[in-house]
C-alpha cells in the first residue's frame, strides 16, 4: 500500500506542472467577463450578464440570492478542499518513513461538524429562497397591474396590452414605477422570455399562461431574448425593454393607438400599391384606413419604422437592410419562415423598402 501512495504521489508532482495552466484556463474559460464577450453587432450587443447590472427590486433580490449562493458554495469548496490537503499532506507517508502517519476512525465530533454546517447552510438558503420566491410571484396588494400578453413566435415576440388595444413586435414598453402583469405565452414551440436585468425567466408554452408580476423602477432602454432552443432562428430572437415615464409611456401607447402613416408620393405610394396588391396582406397587418393587410401570421408593421430593428434584432432598421431583408431574409435569419422575392425587380424592392421605412 505504501508504495501506491509513493507512486501516486510522483505522478502528482510530475504533472502539476500541466495541471496549474489547465486549472487557470478553465476558470478564464468560465469567468462571466470573457464568457459573455462573444463577438456582437455594435448596434445588437445584447443584455450584460444579470446578476452583475440588476436594474429593478425583483432583479436586486434574485442578483442578492445569486451571490448569497455563491459566497455559501466558495465557503463550502475552500473548506472541502482546504480539509482534502490538510489531510493528504498530514496523512500520507513520505519516503524514508518508517511507519505510516497514524490514521484517525470514527470521531463523532468531527462527524457532527461535517453534517451539522451543511444543513445549517442549506436551510438559510432554502429560507432565503423561499421569500424571494414568494415576494417575486406575488403582485403588491390592492395593486391593478398593466396586463401585458407576451407571446413567442418563430422566431419574434408579439406584445399585445388589451386594455390599451394595442398591439405590437419585438419592442415592449412599459410605464416605470407601475405594476405589470406578463401573460407569457407561444403560439408554436417553447420559448422562454427574458429581459435578464430586469425580470425573471419564464417559459411560454403553448396553450398555457405563465405569469410575471414585476415593477420597472429605473427608466431606460434594456435587451431580451429568448432563452429556451426553439428552431434554427433562435439566437435572432431578440426584443427590447423601453422604461419610460408614465407620461412618455402615454405618448407613446397613443401613438401606437394611431393609423399608419399614409403616403404622399414617391417611392413610398408605389411601395404601398405593391404591397396591398402582394401575398404581403396575407401574413402581416397594417392598420390604416382602406388597408387590405390584416394577417396574423407574421409581425404586425403598422408602426414598424419606429422599431429598433428588422426580423426581432437580426438586421438593423434602415433602407439597405430592408431591400436586402424583402430579397433574402434567410440572409440576415437562417429558418425565417418568411419567403424571399428575389423575382422582383431592384425598383420594386426599393419601392417596398421605402413604404416599410415610411410607417413611424
Amino acid at each position: 500500500m505504501p508504495t501506491v501512495v509513493h507512486t501516486g504521489l510522483r505522478i502528482l508532482k510530475k504533472k502539476r506542472v500541466l495541471a496549474l495552466p489547465a486549472f487557470l484556463g478553465g476558470v478564464v474559460a468560465l469567468w462571466p467577463a470573457v464568457a459573455f464577450a462573444l463577438p456582437r453587432p455594435s448596434w445588437n450587443p445584447g443584455p450584460p450578464w444579470a446578476p452583475l447590472d440588476p436594474k429593478s427590486g425583483e432583479m436586486h433580490m434574485i442578483s442578492n440570492l445569486f451571490w448569497i449562493m455563491l459566497i455559501l458554495s466558495a465557503i463550502i469548496f475552500i473548506g472541502v478542499v482546504g480539509a482534502l490537503l490538510y489531510i493528504i499532506t498530514h496523512n500520507s507517508a513520505r519516503p524514508g518513513d518508517d511507519e505510516p502517519p497514524p490514521q484517525l476512525y470514527g470521531s463523532r465530533p468531527i462527524e457532527i461538524t461535517w453534517t451539522a454546517i451543511p444543513f445549517i447552510i442549506l436551510v438559510v438558503a432554502f429560507g432565503i429562497t423561499v421569500k424571494y420566491i414568494h415576494d417575486i410571484n406575488t403582485p403588491p396588494a390592492g395593486s391593478h397591474p398593466l396586463d401585458i400578453v407576451a407571446k413567442g413566435h418563430q422566431w419574434y415576440w408579439e406584445f399585445e396590452y388589451p386594455t390599451l388595444n394595442i398591439t405590437t413586435d419585438d419592442e415592449v414598453h412599459v410605464p416605470a414605477n407601475v405594476p405589470l402583469h406578463f401573460h407569457v405565452e407561444s403560439a408554436d414551440v417553447v420559448h422562454s422570455f427574458w429581459v435578464p436585468q430586469l425580470q425573471r425567466q419564464i417559459d411560454a408554452n403553448p396553450g398555457q399562461d405563465n405569469a410575471v408580476f414585476a415593477e420597472m423602477d429605473t427608466p431606460g432602454i434594456y435587451g431580451g431574448m429568448c432563452y429556451e432552443y426553439c428552431g434554427d432562428a433562435h439566437a435572432w430572437m431578440k426584443f427590447r425593454m423601453v422604461v419610460q415615464p408614465k407620461g412618455a409611456f402615454n405618448a407613446w401607447a397613443a401613438h401606437m393607438r394611431s393609423s399608419a402613416n399614409k403616403p404622399k408620393g414617391g417611392l413610398a405610394l408605389a411601395g404601398e400599391k405593391l404591397f396591398m396588391a402582394s401575398t404581403c396582406v396575407e401574413c402581416h397587418t397594417i392598420d390604416m384606413p382602406g388597408s387590405k393587410a390584416s394577417g396574423t401570421a407574421a409581425p404586425n408593421l403598422t408602426h414598424l419604422a419606429s422599431r429598433w430593428t428588422i426580423g426581432a434584432g437580426a438586421a438593423r432598421m434602415n433602407m439597405a437592410d430592408a431591400m436586402g431583408w424583402i430579397h433574402q431574409p434567410s440572409h440576415f435569419k437562417p429558418g425565417v419562415l418568411m419567403p424571399g422575392y428575389p423575382l422582383l425587380s431592384h425598383h420594386q424592392i426599393k419601392s417596398l423598402a421605402a413604404y416599410l421605412m415610411s410607417l413611424k
